[in-house]
């Protein structure tokens, strides 16, 4: 919990309770169904929950903002942006139905109301959203090709709707058709522990 306190200073009693419970879940959902890799369990706040909450240091969504979590494995980023944003509505899509049940059982042990996950490709996702996250699901044009349908025409935050991904290592190929409107901020920016140095990037891409 230390290291999510030290950048996010002004977190409810409630959200650092529930940021707190994300260890012992993921730890025996991770004994059940492998959604975290074994040898990375006990790097779960820094690796995974702060890696998540990136996003938050990018933009403030407004409340009432409406968030796809596009390719959500066991719930990052959309568990700890959820926390973070009580007041925007998420909701989490993956391919794989066992890492859909986790994403659902973590966020109704911890109270999530304002998250729904559900077992669906993103190519039969029809709902419309501000923005949409994602963690290094696949090369950004791939994805942009199937998530162009689910951007809402007006936008309610500072940021422009479009897709906000957290990626890593050389994106010069996957980047070469966006070079004129994708945003790059290096993690480093934001957190100035190792692991954030080490080619870890946020991408933003206007609808």
């Amino acid at each position: 919990m230390n290291i999510i306190e030290k950048y996010f200073t002004h977190l409810t009693d409630e959200q650092k309770k529930q940021i707190a419970a994300l260890d012992e879940l993921y730890r025996d959902w991770n004994n059940k169904i492998n959604v975290i890799s074994r040898k990375d369990i006990d790097n779960l706040y820094e690796h995974h929950v702060l890696h998540s909450m990136a996003i938050a240091k990018a933009i403030n969504f407004r409340p009432g903002t409406e968030i796809l979590d596009f390719g959500c494995g066991g719930g990052f980023p959309g568990i700890p942006l959820a926390i973070l944003f009580p007041e925007c509505k998420f909701k989490l899509i993956d391919g794989t139905g066992k890492k859909i049940r986790v994403c659902n059982e973590v966020a109704s042990a911890i109270g999530l109301k304002n998250l729904v996950a559900e077992h669906l490709r993103g190519e039969d996702e029809k709902g419309k959203y501000d923005f949409v996250v994602s963690r290094a699901v696949m090369q950004l044009p791939d994805l942009m090709k199937i998530i162009k349908k689910n951007f809402k025409k007006k936008g309610q935050n500072a940021l422009p709707n479009g897709l906000i991904c957290l990626k890593g290592g050389n994106l010069q190929d996957e980047l070469k058709d966006y070079r004129n409107v994708a945003e790059i901020t290096p993690l480093s920016t934001f957190f100035e522990e190792e692991w954030f140095k080490q080619d870890k990037q946020l991408i933003y891409v206007p609808a």
